[in-house]
């Protein structure tokens, strides 16, 4: 429900029960001065027939008492009076009056007691009025009396009227107060706080031009005020967010700019340092076949240094192009344990070089859908390294499997471990700690941009007291990549 409904309930809900009650109260006044007027009324006219009915009966002039009673019915006939002697019997009464039970108990009160007795019948809503007064004979032992019943019909006939109109005014006083306050809560309430709902339900989609109107010098007012400057307020913010947006994109540019030509002079370098070294090895072999083209033995010898350089470019160029044009995963449906012993048989001879065994076991399920030969090259990657850190004797171990989402590649060597200073590097291009054994510092960055465009993941942890285990996770299916 709204303000403007409520406070009109709620005040017109106050005026019922406060006017209501000052009715409620001025008709029981109203209904307490009938009775007294009535009472009075009835008390006047049977102390007037007192003094005649006593003088009557001491006389025994009994016609003076049926003359003065007929004589009374002609001027009021809706007063029944009963004259009763010494002995309780009705000595005299007003035409057409009949005597009750009632009017007999009055008559007994009266004999014996000194005041007048008075009795509305009944008590709440009164119908009868009944007055008996006590009449003296001439020995005070003996009395008579007299009993009057007066009809009270008009008596509620005038409460029933001053009700009915007590009723009236207090309706028209709650309608009159329920109109004028519905019209001023619509006013000075509803209409303001229908204008600030409108201009919120504005700002939160996204319009924060607010057109200024008149407010009033009220809370409400206040109010309204205090959400245009919050508006105004938010625009600015809103001005100040797009303007460090737009410095933010334009940083962005200018540090991706940076970053491309930081790689692109990281790559000249490697490319000067990777490639020069082996064309200074080709430039003076073939000079070398030149002065001794005669000798056979030397061409050989120089034509399979010449093979051996040329595909040591050849990789170089090769990794280099793997990072910077690297085409999309084509998934399929492969085994990955006979897939990874096929990349361990490639790199046997190395190890058996090196005197570091290779074992492959397979830890749980080894089907997934993914790029075999990026796969190949991933696994190749990580062998390569663990080679070049495992000690002369030890072992490098590979092993996959995982869970029913995952299948989980991990390769571990004996080796001295991953220090602290190197670990936030080791996934950056161009970064090696084996330059001086002919590391280019790209083999964890391609397994690292492969791994992710497969939604999966790679860690590098270092075991203690050494050693180092890497750790690959992809998703069986691509489905599960946003998990």
């Amino acid at each position: 429900m709204r303000l403007a409904p409520k406070l009109t309930i709620a005040i017109a809900a106050s005026a019922l029960l406060l006017f209501g009650g000052g009715g409620a109260l001025q008709l029981r006044v109203e209904e307490h001065d009938l009775r007294a007027v009535a009472q009075n009324e009835a008390l006047l006219l049977g102390r007037s027939l007192q003094t005649a009915f006593e003088n009557a009966l001491r006389d025994r002039q009994i016609e003076d008492v049926t003359e003065t009673l007929g004589s009374l019915a002609r001027v009021d006939p809706s007063v029944a009076i009963y004259v009763f002697d010494e002995e309780g019997l009705l000595v005299g009464a007003s035409s057409r009056a009949r005597a009750t039970e009632g009017t007999m108990r009055i008559e007994g009160l009266a004999r014996g007691s000194v005041e007048p007795v008075v009795e509305f019948e009944p008590t709440n809503v009164p119908r009868m009025l009944r007055v008996g007064l006590r009449l003296r004979d001439e020995t005070p032992e003996s009395s008579s009396a007299i009993v009057l019943e007066k009809p009270l019909e008009e008596l509620q006939r005038d409460l029933e009227n001053t009700r009915r109109q007590i009723g009236l005014t207090i309706l028209l006083f709650v309608v009159f107060v329920a109109g004028v306050t519905w019209a001023i809560s619509r006013q000075y309430v509803g209409a303001p706080l229908g204008r600030l709902i409108a201009g919120m339900k504005q700002v939160r989609e996204g319009d924060l031009v607010i057109p200024p109107v008149a407010r009033s010098d009220d809370e409400v007012g206040e109010t309204q005020l205090e959400f245009e400057r919050l508006v105004r307020e938010l625009d600015a913010a809103r001005a100040r967010a797009d303007q460090e947006q737009e410095a933010r994109r334009r940083v962005e540019r200018g540090l991706e700019h940076a970053d491309k030509l930081i790689t692109l002079g990281q790559l000249s370098a490697v490319m000067a340092h990777e490639v020069g070294s082996p064309l200074q090895v080709l430039e003076g072999r073939a000079r070398a076949l030149l002065k001794h083209a005669d000798d056979a033995a030397a061409t050989r010898r120089t034509a399979e240094m010449l093979l051996e350089q040329t595909t040591r470019i050849t990789g170089i160029v090769g990794q280099m192009l793997s990072i910077t044009r690297r085409r999309p995963p084509q998934r399929i449906r492969i085994d990955a344990e006979p897939l990874l012993r096929r990349v361990a048989m490639l790199v046997e001879l190395e190890a058996r070089r090196r005197s570091v065994l290779i074992d492959v076991t397979r830890a749980g399920e080894t089907q997934l859908a993914a790029d075999p030969d990026q796969l190949q090259q991933v696994a190749l990657n990580l062998l390569r390294n663990a080679l070049d850190a495992a000690p002369s004797g030890t072992a490098v171990r590979l092993s996959v499997g995982g869970d029913e989402a995952w299948l989980e590649l991990q390769v571990d060597d004996d080796g001295p471990g991953v220090s602290e200073a190197v670990r936030p590097h080791l996934f950056e291009p161009f970064f090696t700690t084996k330059a001086d054994r002919g590391g280019s510092g790209l083999g964890l960055s391609v397994v690292k941009s492969i791994v992710q465009e497969h939604g999966g993941t790679v860690e590098v942890v270092s075991r203690e007291p050494s050693g180092c285990s890497v750790r690959v996770r992809v998703p069986r299916t691509p489905d599960r990549e946003a998990a």
